[in-house]
């Protein structure tokens, strides 16, 4: 037995020795492949290859877009940009100055300004309000504002110029091919008296003496509305007019993703100082919002009417006063201000999704009609757009909206700056207008 043990271990040592030591290293640590993360979009193709593909490319532009805006804000993030801009506000509020960026409307172009607050005591005082842009849009104005518990009492000065306001005729089959654009001069006084019986319910009333002139516009490359548009009524003269209306408004959205509901209504009396223009405004507003993820996304739907109607006797009304819709805040599908009359009925329906606090997106669906009297309400005369939109938000509203519409008559593109305090009433002058 002692010599059998003794073979064994001889010619296990003649095996150790004949295979080299590199060699058993070899076969004890075989190199392991590459390790690498898997992502869940990896695993999402690998697992429904085929089902997602026409989903994936359908909303492609929509994900290059958002994930490249949604990189930029995490390096705004990183760099503290907004605290650093924060600081910067403090330092002017301290002294009274509140920066303003855009806010003239869209089509004004880019720029911006400031209000100066002289007040003793919070919403008690005086503000100084100045702002212009590239284009030439130029807004100033002075307000006195005093208020109690639940009353709030206020006058204003105004002045507005408008350079390159666009036009394509009157009605609702106006020719897109006869772009026009006219300048608006509108300087104004006023007064306003608001209650507040609670939190979500408010009533005022409004008086104005407006002086409304109009002629051709700064831009060059259009013409002006006299070399398409014969005895278009208001254009070319000063129009002075008087205005008194209330209004009421019931808003109850707490946040932009929460249940909520917003309703207002209007009506105002305009007539012309030196002319014969007469005529009643009434306006309303309907608004609802439904959650759809928490905090992150909501169905939105807003419902708008305008009707104007002249006394008998009353001179045409001016055309530059009558409603108008196309553009960022009506039908994103078409230009701005594409289609004027004297009765506007529109419908909006979105789905918000919010891909950052500072950063949301848009599907929308909007409908709306222009129309002189209602025989010309019908199904084949309403106008009906949808598209996609961006906004880039700060705490005060909207700094920067984007938005891409498809119409009958094509693509249009409405980039906004800014945003601005809505009006109680959109008569007798002229504001850029912005969504809720």
């Amino acid at each position: 037995m002692k010599v059998i043990h003794l073979s064994l271990i001889f010619c296990f040592s003649l095996t150790a020795r004949a295979a080299p030591s590199g060699q058993v290293m070899e076969q004890k640590q075989e190199p392991a492949p590459e390790e690498r993360i898997v992502t869940p979009e990896e695993v999402d193709r690998a697992v429904h290859p085929n089902r997602t593909l026409p989903l994936r490319i359908l909303f492609y532009p929509h994900r290059v877009v958002s994930s490249g805006m949604e990189k930029g804000l995490v390096s705004f993030e990183s760099h503290h940009m907004r605290e650093r801009i924060q600081l910067g506000k403090q330092y002017l509020l301290d002294r009274g100055i509140i920066p303003l960026f855009g806010g003239l409307g869209e089509g004004a172009g880019f720029g911006g300004g400031a209000i100066y607050r002289l007040y003793d005591r919070e919403n008690h005082g005086l503000q100084f309000l100045g702002r212009a842009s590239f284009k030439g849009y130029q807004e100033a104005e002075l307000q006195w504002k005093a208020s109690a518990k639940r009353l709030e009492l206020s006058t204003e000065a105004s002045y507005q110029w408008r350079p390159q306001e666009n036009f394509y005729g009157l009605g609702h089959d106006s020719n897109r091919l006869q772009r026009t654009d006219f300048a608006l001069r509108q300087t104004w006084v006023g007064a306003r008296i608001q209650v507040q019986p609670t939190d979500f319910f408010q009533l005022g009333s409004c008086y104005k003496h407006a002086w409304l002139s109009t002629r051709a516009g700064t831009n060059p490359a259009f013409s002006s509305p006299d070399d398409f548009f014969s005895e278009l009524p208001g254009y070319g003269r000063q129009i002075r007019l008087r205005s008194i209306g209330l209004y009421s408004d019931l808003i109850s959205i707490p946040r932009d993703y929460d249940w909520g509901g917003a309703a207002h209504v209007g009506a105002s009396y305009q007539r012309g100082v030196g002319n014969r223009v007469r005529y009643f405004s009434y306006e309303a507003q309907l608004e609802g919002r439904l959650p759809v993820i928490r905090d992150r996304s909501a169905l939105v739907g807003q419902a708008s009417i305008e009707l104007n109607r002249e006394r008998h006797g009353s001179e045409p009304l001016p055309f530059f006063l009558q409603p108008h819709i196309g553009g960022s805040s009506t039908l994103r599908g078409y230009p701005l201000d594409r289609f004027y009359g004297r009765n506007l009925a529109l419908l909006t329906l979105e789905y918000r999704y919010a891909l950052h606090p500072n950063l949301h997106t848009a599907f929308f669906f909007d409908e709306g009609q222009i129309f002189n009297r209602s025989s010309e309400l019908s199904w084949l005369n309403w106008h009906r757009t949808y598209g996609l939109g961006f906004r880039l938000k700060s705490g005060r509203g909207s700094v920067l909206g984007i938005e891409l519409g498809r119409s009958g008559e094509g693509w249009s593109m409405h980039i906004t700056f800014g945003d601005r305090e809505r009006r109680p009433l959109s008569t007798p002058v002229r504001f850029g207008k912005y969504r809720r």
